[in-house]
C-alpha cells in the first residue's frame, strides 16, 4: 500500500477520490466500505434462498457452483430488478421530519436538565474560578483539576508515543501489544477515607460501601430497620459529596419563583418631587465583576469602583442622595470556611501573598481573590482610596458611605464634600449580606426608596423576612443581574410587592427554609433543588402543617418543625413517616434508590438542622449591629487547629455488626484464629460472601441447629 502510488497510479487516483466506499442507491450519506457492500449483494444472494444453502454436499458440485456464484449473483440482482417494483431515490431516514422533531425533542429535553438541574455550562458571563462539576456542583480539588486539565496534551503524548514506537521506528513493540492504561484523576477519586478500629485509612465508593453494608445486615442477625438508622458512609450521602464537600444547589432558582410573584422591572419606577433614595452596593460583588482588562495598577481597580460609584449618585434616574459601599470581612475562623476553600481558596490563602502598592501592577485577578488575606488588603485599599479621593469629586449634598473596608472592620465612615465622618452604626456582622439589610433598616428612616445593588439570594430572603416584619421603608428594590455585551439582563426585584403577595408565614419561614435545603454555609439535599422547597413549603403553609414553627428560631420546637418541612420534600410517601430513619428504611426496601437519594439519618439531620439554625439566626439578627451569637462549636461545628469544620454525625457511620469487618467478609481457611479471621474477631457467623473454606469452623449452624443449641 506504501508504494500504491508508483506501482499502481490509477487504483491510487480512485482510492484518493473516495473509491474505497460504495454506494448503492442514489439517498445521502450512505457510503458503506467494500467489504460490507460484498456481504450485501453477492455473498447475500450466495448464502440465502436459492443460494449454496441446501444446495449439495458433493465436493466437485460445489468448486463448480463456487466459480459461477458471481455470474448466479449477477443473474439474480438483474432479475430483482426487472421484477421487483423500483424504489425511488429517497432521503436518509434521520433527515426525516418523524426522526428530526424526536431529535429536537431530545435536545430540549436535555437543554432543560442542565439549565434546571445543573450549573449552566452555556453561561460564559460567570465561568467558575475553578473546574466543576455541572451536575453535582463539587469543584475539583488541585490534583484532579491537573490531571483533567492536562488530557489534551497527555493523549497528543500517547498518540506521538504510539506511532513512533510501532510505525515509525521499526520493531520497538508490535503493532498489536496493548496500550498501558494511563492513570487520571477524575472526581470519582476525590473521596473522603474511613478508619477501621486499627486505624487503617479505607477509601471506598459511597455507593458500593451502602450496597455492601446492607448485604452484610441481610446475613447478619441484625435488625434491617436499625441498620439503616446508621448512613453506612464515611459522610451522609444526602448532604456532602464523597470528598467531605458540601452538597450545593442553585440558589437562583428561589429566585426565580419569587420574582414570579410580581412582574419584571428593568427599571425603577421614577421617583416623586419629595422622595429620597439610597443604594447600597456589595463591595465585593462590584470588585469582583470588574473586568481585569479594563485596569492594569491597583490605582487603576480603585479608581474604576470611585468612578462607578459617582455614576450612581450623577444619574437623574436615579436621584440617589447616598451610596453606601459594604464590605464582608474575612475572618480566621468562619463557618463560611469550608465555602470558601470550594470556591478555590485554601487553608494557607488566609495570609496575602502580594503587598498591594497602588503604582504595582495587579497579578493574576482571578487567583489573586482566592485568597482570602488578599481580598481583606484589597478592600482595605479601595476603601482608604475612596475616602481619600472621593471628597473634592461628590456633588453637593451627595455622600458615599463605606462599612466593613477599614482597618478596623466593625467601622463606618461617610465621604462628602465637606470630608470624612465616622458615623454610629459600628457592627461586628462578619457578611456583607447581613450588614447591607442592617444599613438598610436604618436608612429607611430617612430615605423613602432603598436600593440594594447585589445578586445574592440570601439577601433577597433577608430583605423578604424583613420587609414582612415592617422594618424597611415603604419602597425596596433589589438591583440584581449585569449587563452582557448584547443583551442586558438588569433588573429591579420589587421587595415590598413580594412581601404584600406571599403570606406572612411563608416570610417568615423563608430564612430558614433557605438555609436548611442549601445556602453558603450549609448543604443542600441531594435531589431536592430551591423550586421543589419553594411549591412545598406554600403547600404545608396552605395545609396547616407544623413548619411554621420553623419561623420562630428561639422556639423550642423548631427541630421538629424542620424535620416536618424536610420530611415533605419527599413526597405523598413521607407522609406515612414521624421520622427520617422511617421514611430511609420505607424507600430502602420499596423502591431501589442509591444511597444519597435517600435522606440523611436523624443523627445526620440533628447536626444539619443546628448549622442551618445557626444560619438563620444570624440573618435574623440583620438589625442589630453587635449580635450576640453563641459559638458555632457545638452547633454542628467542631474546631481544631486549621480551624471549623462540619460535625457530621455523632454516632458512628456504621453499626458494630457490620462495622468490625470493615473489609466485610473474611478470607481465613478454617477460620478457627479471631487473628485471621475478622468474622471471628468480631463475634460474628462467617456468611455466604465471605471467602473461606469449605472446612470453615465458624459458619452459621443451620436453622435445625439452631434450634438444638437452643433447646440446649
Amino acid at each position: 500500500m506504501k508504494s500504491l502510488e508508483t506501482t499502481q497510479p490509477g487504483m491510487f487516483q480512485h482510492l484518493m477520490k473516495g473509491g474505497f466506499v460504495v454506494r448503492r442507491t442514489e439517498a445521502h450519506f450512505n457510503c458503506v466500505p467494500t467489504d460490507q457492500a460484498l456481504e450485501q449483494t453477492i455473498n447475500r444472494e450466495a448464502k440465502s434462498a436459492g443460494g449454496v444453502i441446501g444446495f449439495t454436499l458433493r465436493k466437485g458440485a460445489l468448486l463448480r457452483w463456487l466459480l459461477t456464484r458471481h455470474i448466479t449473483g449477477e443473474y439474480a440482482e438483474m432479475y430483482k430488478a426487472m421484477c421487483l417494483t423500483k424504489h425511488q431515490a429517497r432521503e436518509h431516514e434521520e433527515l426525516g421530519q418523524a426522526r428530526m422533531t424526536r431529535d429536537l425533542n431530545d435536545v430540549r429535553t436535555a437543554e432543560e436538565y442542565i439549565l434546571n438541574h445543573c450549573q449552566d455550562p452555556f453561561n460564559l458571563d460567570e465561568v467558575p474560578e475553578k473546574l466543576v462539576n455541572i451536575v453535582t456542583g463539587q469543584m475539583a480539588s488541585a490534583a484532579v483539576e491537573a490531571s483533567l486539565s492536562s488530557l489534551p496534551s497527555k493523549g497528543n503524548a500517547a498518540y506521538e508515543e504510539f506511532i513512533n514506537g510501532r510505525l515509525v521506528e521499526g520493531e520497538v513493540k508490535s503493532f498489536w501489544d496493548a496500550v498501558p492504561r494511563k492513570i487520571t484523576l477524575t472526581f470519582a477519586d476525590m473521596k473522603k477515607h474511613l478508619t477501621d478500629n486499627n486505624g487503617k485509612r479505607i477509601v471506598m465508593d459511597t455507593e458500593v460501601l451502602f450496597r455492601r453494608l446492607l448485604a452484610v445486615s441481610k446475613h447478619r442477625d441484625v435488625d434491617f430497620k436499625m441498620v439503616l438508622s446508621y448512613e453506612l458512609a464515611a459522610v451522609p450521602p444526602s448532604l456532602f459529596h464523597d470528598d467531605g464537600a458540601l452538597r450545593k444547589t442553585n440558589k437562583a432558582d428561589l429566585a426565580t419563583k419569587l420574582e414570579s410573584v410580581c412582574e419584571e422591572l428593568i427599571a425603577p419606577p421614577p421617583v416623586t418631587t419629595d422622595a429620597k433614595t439610597a443604594y447600597i452596593i456589595d463591595g465585593m460583588g462590584l470588585v469582583q465583576a470588574l473586568n481585569e482588562d479594563h485596569f492594569k495598577t491597583f490605582n487603576d481597580l480603585a479608581e474604576i469602583v470611585l468612578k462607578r460609584l459617582i455614576r450612581i449618585l450623577r444619574n437623574p434616574l436615579m436621584d440617589t442622595d447616598n451610596v453606601s459601599l459594604v464590605f464582608d470581612r474575612y475572618n480566621t475562623s468562619s463557618i463560611k470556611s469550608a465555602e470558601r476553600q470550594r470556591r478555590g481558596a485554601t487553608a494557607t490563602e488566609t495570609l496575602p501573598t502580594h503587598q498591594i502598592i497602588g503604582t504595582r501592577t495587579v497579578p493574576n485577578f482571578r487567583q489573586f481573590l482566592k485568597g482570602s488575606g488578599n481580598k481583606s488588603d484589597l478592600l482595605r485599599f479601595v476603601s482608604e482610596y475612596v475616602m481619600t479621593n472621593a471628597g473634592d469629586r461628590l456633588p453637593n449634598g451627595k455622600s458615599v458611605v463605606v462599612a466593613g473596608g477599614c482597618h478596623d472592620g466593625q467601622e463606618v465612615k461617610r465621604v462628602s464634600s465637606g470630608g470624612v465622618e465616622n458615623l454610629q452604626l459600628y457592627s461586628t456582622q462578619e457578611e456583607a449580606d447581613t450588614r447591607m439589610v442592617l444599613h438598610a433598616i436604618s436608612l429607611s428612616s430617612t430615605f423613602q426608596r432603598i436600593i440594594v445593588r447585589t445578586d445574592d439570594t440570601d439577601v433577597l430572603v433577608i430583605l423578604l423576612y424583613y420587609m414582612n416584619r415592617g422594618m424597611l421603608g415603604p419602597e425596596v428594590f433589589m438591583h440584581a443581574g449585569h449587563s452582557g455585551r448584547y443583551i442586558t439582563r438588569e433588573r429591579y426585584i420589587p421587595i415590598h410587592t413580594i412581601a404584600v403577595a406571599l403570606e406572612d408565614k411563608f416570610c417568615q419561614c423563608l430564612p430558614s427554609a433557605h438555609a436548611l435545603t442549601g445556602c453558603d454555609s450549609t448543604s443542600s439535599i441531594f435531589g431536592i433543588g430551591k423550586k421543589t422547597v419553594y411549591t412545598s413549603i406554600r403547600k404545608q403553609i396552605e395545609s396547616g402543617d407544623t413548619i411554621v414553627g420553623v419561623g420562630d428560631i428561639r422556639s423550642p420546637e423548631w427541630m421538629e418543625a424542620a424535620k416536618s418541612l424536610v420530611l415533605g420534600l419527599y413526597g405523598s410517601k413521607a407522609k406515612k413517616c414521624k421520622t427520617l430513619n422511617d421514611l430511609r428504611y420505607l424507600l430502602a426496601t420499596t423502591t431501589d434508590k442509591s444511597a444519597t437519594q435517600l435522606p440523611p439519618t436523624e443523627d445526620a439531620f440533628n447536626q444539619h438542622a443546628l448549622r442551618a439554625r445557626y444560619q438563620a439566626m444570624i440573618w435574623c439578627c440583620s438589625h442589630i449591629p453587635k449580635p450576640e451569637l453563641d459559638d458555632p462549636v457545638g452547633c454542628g461545628w467542631f474546631r481544631d487547629s486549621s480551624g471549623l469544620h462540619q460535625t457530621l454525625f455523632t454516632q458512628e457511620s456504621a453499626p458494630a455488626e457490620v462495622r468490625d469487618i470493615t473489609h466485610l467478609y473474611c478470607r481465613d481457611g478454617e477460620c478457627t484464629d479471631s487473628s485471621n479471621c475478622t468474622c471471628l474477631l468480631a463475634g460474628l457467623w462467617c456468611i455466604d460472601i465471605c471467602e473461606c473454606s469449605s472446612s470453615c469452623q465458624n459458619a452459621m449452624p443451620s436453622p435445625a441447629g439452631l434450634e438444638d443449641q437452643d433447646a440446649t
